[in-house]
């Protein structure tokens, strides 16, 4: 008893110390689990305090992008950024920069050590286009002067001015083929929501820039605006019976030249007189311009809205150049500033603008003739000719970049496949020649047409017996199969040139064996023809039933086999025959 009770304590021991250890085990990973976890947590922190101390104190906390080696695109220097923007770009480039200012704000353009070039766009969303190409030829020229020189580009708010620049920048320089292709890839380099932020009037000039860098020179088109009209109300307000209360601006060549809005001098608000109003119910929005009002070049049009508190908003906007459009011009939301985006205009909304020519006298024509072939012909020639030059010269650069040597291996690697494949093709088909015609010879049995299968067979042969009379002296013509001097060939090369020395007798060998194997086949033929093609019965078929009889049918099976077993004996004959005259 004292011993069942000392092994069944010793069982509780290990059973106890295996639970312990089970434990312990699961412990040990669990908390190697949370050590790992720990560790990772550990890892993200020192990531996250690395990066922002490299943002802080490395890249001075500065958003600075690279567009291309040698052309930037900044956020706008304001007063928190300015000091750090500054220490980077002159740390990096200094003398060795030009910056081009897009954003119409003041700031000590000194602190930077290079040139700051102000652009006074006045409304436009883009430089006008006989601007936007003298900036190009400046900024190539510069570029140009010293591989060590940087373009560095910046507007107010946001990055549009900026991204629509460049890109017709990029597309001058022959980068890409035109300003939209290059705009997908400028706008993957900046934090924005791609091209989709880029407004609708700097899209249109994008399209004006590629016009005018493939063909001609705008024309200078003088127009008389007669007309705005508004498809629909759009509802800026919603309480009381006024829904919209606007006022239309008109900007040509940077100088704002007309406004419906008509105020006093003393600017205060009681003194406003207030536009037309709109409710909701109206059919439409109307704008009767006077006669006067002649617009040419980059226009700038814009309709505001007037709150009862006297302050304004920009309902829509939308810039254009006479010269590249037609005598109407009608967009939809889509296609406006302000608009495009705002649910308080209709999906269906659009703006209607009515043109009609402007008087001119034959003087005023003869001297804007001359006044353009002077000036627009001169900028928008040089520059494209110099855009041309720069595309010819990144082609140049592109295919000197291209290894020549693989292309020429290329195709002498194609030339040796045509090759391979038409030897393979000969090989095959003499090869497809004699198979075809051994099946023409199993399907021959009781076949009219043995003459022509003796000739597709004879044909075959001497194929054949060509091909194997050819290939020794291919064999021995060739550098590659010439054993080197003072080595003795193998025995199997020696047994081989023995049947290239005497290609004749071979060629007689095999007529001869074929000639007799046609012999055995034609009398196989005979007796098949006897007992299968003659008009006759064999003996001991019974006519009333569709089976021979029992006493006949052995025999006539087996005079059926006998006449297929010559036919076997012939083919194995004639494939022999024929490979031994390939050999």
């Amino acid at each position: 008893m004292a011993w069942f009770l000392k092994q069944g304590t010793d069982f509780l021991n290990k059973a106890k110390d295996q639970l312990q250890e089970v434990a312990q085990s699961d412990f040990v990973e669990k908390a190697r689990e949370a050590a790992r976890e720990v560790a990772e947590r550990a890892k993200e922190v020192s990531d996250t305090v690395q990066a922002e101390y490299r943002r802080t104190f490395e890249d001075l906390d500065c958003h600075i992008f690279k567009v291309q080696p040698d052309v930037f695109i900044m956020e706008h220097p304001s007063v928190e950024t300015l000091e750090r923007l500054a220490k980077r770009l002159n740390a990096e480039h200094s003398r060795r920069m030009l910056i081009f200012d897009f954003s119409e704000s003041e700031y000590d353009a000194s602190r930077f050590d290079g040139e700051v070039v102000r652009v006074a766009l006045k409304g436009l969303p883009v430089p006008s286009l006989r601007l936007l190409f003298e900036l190009c030829l400046s900024a190539c020229q510069w570029l140009a002067s010293d591989p060590r020189n940087v373009l560095v580009v910046h507007c107010f708010s946001g990055y549009c001015r900026s991204v629509s620049f460049v890109s017709c920048l990029l597309a001058f320089r022959g980068l890409y083929s035109q300003p939209k292709d290059a705009l997908k890839d400028v706008c993957g380099v900046l934090p924005i929501d791609g091209p989709s932020v880029i407004l609708p009037s700097q899209q249109r000039y994008l399209a004006y820039f590629q016009q005018c860098l493939q063909g001609p020179t705008p024309k200078k088109k003088l127009l008389r605006l007669s007309k705005v009209i508004l498809s629909a109300v759009p509802l800026f307000e919603t309480e009381g019976t006024v829904a919209f209360r606007p006022f239309l601006e008109v900007s040509s060549n940077r100088e704002l030249i007309f406004s419906s809005l008509k105020s006093c001098s003393s600017g205060k608000p009681d003194d406003v007189s207030w536009p037309a109003s709109y409710g909701p119910k109206d059919p439409c929005v109307s704008f009767q311009l006077p006669q006067d009002l002649l617009i040419e070049g980059d226009v700038v049009l814009t309709v505001r809205h007037v709150f009862l508190n006297g302050t304004k908003e920009t309902a829509l906007c939308l810039a254009f150049h006479t010269g590249l459009i037609p005598n109407g011009l009608q967009l939809t939301k889509r296609e406006l500033d302000g608009a495009r985006d705002d649910q308080r205009f209709l999906e269906d909304f659009f703006i209607d603008l009515v043109f009609e020519d402007g008087p001119k006298s034959q003087q005023e024509e003869e001297h804007d003739a001359s006044e353009q072939d002077e000036q627009e012909y001169a900028v928008f020639d040089s520059a494209r000719n110099f855009s041309r030059h720069l595309f010819k010269e990144e082609q140049q650069r592109r295919e000197s970049s291209t290894p020549a040597t693989g292309q020429v291996a290329g195709d002498e690697d194609v030339e040796a496949l045509e090759a391979t494949l038409m030897r393979s093709s000969t090989d095959q088909g003499s090869a497809d020649l004699v198979v075809s015609s051994s099946k023409s010879t199993s399907g021959a049995v009781g076949s009219s047409s043995d003459e022509e299968l003796k000739k597709a067979l004879a044909e075959a042969a001497q194929e054949d017996a060509k091909n194997s009379g050819e290939a020794p002296s291919k064999a021995s013509a060739s550098p590659a199969s010439a054993p080197p001097e003072g080595s003795t060939p193998p025995a199997q090369d020696k047994g081989q040139a023995e049947e290239k020395v005497e290609p004749s007798s071979s060629k007689k060998g095999t007529a001869a064996n074929i000639d007799s194997l046609f012999d055995e086949f034609d009398a196989a033929l005979s007796t098949a023809g006897a007992t299968v093609s003659s008009g006759k019965q064999p003996a001991g078929y019974d006519s009333a039933s569709s089976n021979p009889t029992a006493a006949r049918a052995p025999k006539a099976s087996a005079e059926k086999k006998d006449v297929m077993a010559d036919v076997d004996d012939f083919l194995k004959e004639l494939d022999s025959g024929l490979k031994g005259s390939k050999k």
